[in-house]
């Protein structure tokens, strides 16, 4: 049957393979309400499970060696038309249904997931900063998922009304996303309670409506499609 196949077809056959027991729960979102009924934290993702393949039942994974994390995500379709600042969250934190995709992992086990692979935190940030940039190691983030056929840098989702290039930093925040429970994992511009945000714009910037996102609806797949993102330290 491969024979007949081209390389790139098969390819995709096998990455829609991996990602297809992830599909077959069903896709739900959350709102603010849900923190209160969900746990702030779960297994850690180092022992959770033995296996490589990010889903809804291990969504996420560590590779040291490579010095990446792989978390599980759903397209959140409402942010193709509404403008937000918040790129990934756990859907469970109480911003669950605010963000362009859903996490099933949650942002303690993300920041303890950033420490296993050696990322250091910028931890400079406090709630009332305001024009500040985040610091912290810098991280590559892409996407992929099936029929994608390659990983997507995931500023190339981000429609930014200023045009600046997406700059991921570890901003830490351990305890103001334990103590907040917002479940932010990565933000759109510089946050004291996301995990990682976007150094290249300061602290209220989409507050002050400096700044505007939007996912791309012609780049990212439907809503409720599984996404997975993977943060590598540069």
């Amino acid at each position: 049957m491969f024979k007949s196949m081209s390389t790139e077809k098969i390819k995709r056959v096998a990455f829609s393979a991996i990602l297809g027991v992830s599909l077959v729960a069903l896709l739900s979102g959350c709102g603010a309400s849900d923190s209160a009924k969900t746990p702030a934290s779960t297994p850690a993702p180092s022992t959770a499970s033995s296996s490589t393949t990010v889903s809804q039942s291990n969504p996420i994974v560590i590779d040291k060696a490579a010095k990446t994390v792989k978390v599980y995500t759903e397209v959140n379709g409402k942010y193709f038309v509404e403008p937000t600042r918040h790129g990934i969250v756990f859907k469970n934190g109480s911003n669950g249904s605010k963000s362009v995709l859903k996490a099933w992992g949650n942002q303690n086990d993300f920041y303890n997931a950033l420490i296993e692979i050696g990322a250091k935190p910028g931890n400079n940030l406090k709630l009332d900063s305001v024009g500040v940039a985040v610091q912290g190691d810098p991280l590559d983030v892409s996407l992929t998922w099936a029929g994608a056929g390659k990983e997507i840098p995931f500023g190339d989702v981000i429609n930014d009304s200023t045009n600046k290039k997406l700059d991921v930093r570890f901003g830490g925040n351990q305890e103001n996303a334990k103590s907040k429970n917002t479940g932010c994992i990565l933000c759109l511009d510089s946050c004291p309670v996301g995990i990682a945000s976007n150094a290249a714009h300061p602290t209220k910037d989409f507050d002050k409506k400096i700044a505007e996102f939007k996912a791309k609806k012609d780049v990212l797949p439907a809503d409720g499609t599984a996404v997975v993102a993977t943060f590598k330290l540069k």
